[in-house]
């Protein structure tokens, strides 16, 4: 099929990503994370199940930042995914940096680990591997862009900013001069969120802004404010669908996004959730702010999770002792498609629900 096609998969807590169909045979994926069961890349799931022949379709792939819930399992899909380029900022968590380089001393290695931090070290050698260059994602910057007799397609990265990279820089600089593992320096650790890579994509006239978990900022160096004040690629077309940044955390809100960069008359929004202990995003006020905004808002679940089953007193002892703030996670996967149809002249959104995906109406948002 000849479809713009935005697919959001989302776990509850687990992790979520994106996968993009651009026209037949055009394909590409943002994020990655584990199905806990399968113990399988979520997206190469989806793959395989869409029929994409994965070794030469899947043209790029995206890690909008470090964090697990975004990033496990994105080496095996790389690996499998021959024909794709990988697109990263360079500006990351400082955390996954200091455990990278061996400086970190915390005593919680042993439930916490590296993961993040090895895989994007297998991505590296992959790409090392084909000798295919790794694309450094920065604000303005064309990361793909196809044209054919029926395609038009262009993917630009939004954020991070200049500034931002410069900042990161910077904070490295100063750490690896200053800090020792001996000394009792506080290391601040700001969040990768504010350095998270958002996208704007593009087939054939028809647009669309993945959010990541980019969130806003009081200056407009950083954040949504920097896009909108700095970002060149976004004055071209207004886009028609909004994948909702930070599972629709207030902290990732900016009006001036909603209000300059989409056509209201047609816009849809799309999001994953995430509990996590009793925190739960998105709130009830923030889907009725949503619900105002957008003609349809979709999500991928929104079961609260359950009392957690009683752990064997040796492992709850560990626990306790390793890592006493360790929650359980339910894994409560739904998936969001999204698609146009390029062969036609109708230029609306359909869906497709998956699993425990459905479409947020007031009546869900009064009982909660």
């Amino acid at each position: 099929m000849n479809y713009f096609r935005v697919s959001l998969i989302g776990t509850g807590g687990y992790g979520e990503s994106v996968v993009i169909q651009m026209g037949t045979n055009n394909w590409m994926v943002v994020d990655s994370c584990i199905d806990p069961i399968s113990k399988e890349s979520v997206p190469l799931q989806y793959l395989k199940s869409q029929g994409v022949n994965i070794a030469s379709d899947v043209k790029l792939i995206v890690c909008s930042h470090w964090h697990n819930d975004h990033i496990l399992g994105i080496d095996k899909l790389f690996e499998e995914c021959k024909s794709a380029s990988l697109a990263f900022a360079i500006t990351s968590d400082k955390k996954k940096f200091l455990e990278f380089i061996g400086l970190d001393s915390r005593k919680d290695k042993v439930l916490t680990g590296t993961s993040s931090t090895n895989i994007m070290s297998n991505c590296l050698e992959i790409a090392k591997n084909r000798k295919t260059p790794v694309k450094t994602v920065v604000q303005d910057r064309l990361l793909l862009n196809l044209k054919d007799d029926k395609h038009d397609i262009k993917v630009f990265a939004l954020s991070p900013s200049d500034d931002m990279i410069a900042e990161f820089g910077a904070e490295i600089s100063t750490l690896i001069k200053d800090y020792t593992p001996k000394s009792n320096q506080q290391i601040i650790v700001r969040s990768p969120n504010e350095k998270c890579v958002a996208l704007q994509i593009s087939v054939n006239g028809h647009t669309v802004i993945l959010g990541g978990d980019l969130e806003t900022a009081s200056d407009n160096r950083r954040g949504w404010l920097c896009i909108l004040d700095h970002c060149d690629c976004i004055k071209n077309e207004k886009a028609s669908l909004f994948k909702i940044p930070h599972h629709g955390s207030e902290t990732a809100y900016e009006e001036r996004v909603w209000r300059e960069l989409f056509n209201h008359e047609i816009l849809v929004g799309q999001l994953s959730p995430f509990f996590h202990g009793k925190s739960c995003l998105p709130s009830k006020e923030m889907l009725t702010k949503f619900l105002e905004l957008v003609q349809h808002l979709y999500i991928t679940s929104y079961n609260k999770p359950n009392k957690p089953k009683k752990r064997d007193k040796s492992m709850e002892k560990m626990i306790q002792k390793l890592n006493p703030t360790l929650k359980e996670i339910a894994f409560q996967k739904g998936i969001i498609e999204n698609y146009i149809d390029l062969d036609k002249k109708d230029n609306q959104w359909d869906i497709v629900l998956h699993e425990k995906a459905f479409e947020v109406d007031k009546e869900f948002i009064s009982k909660l």
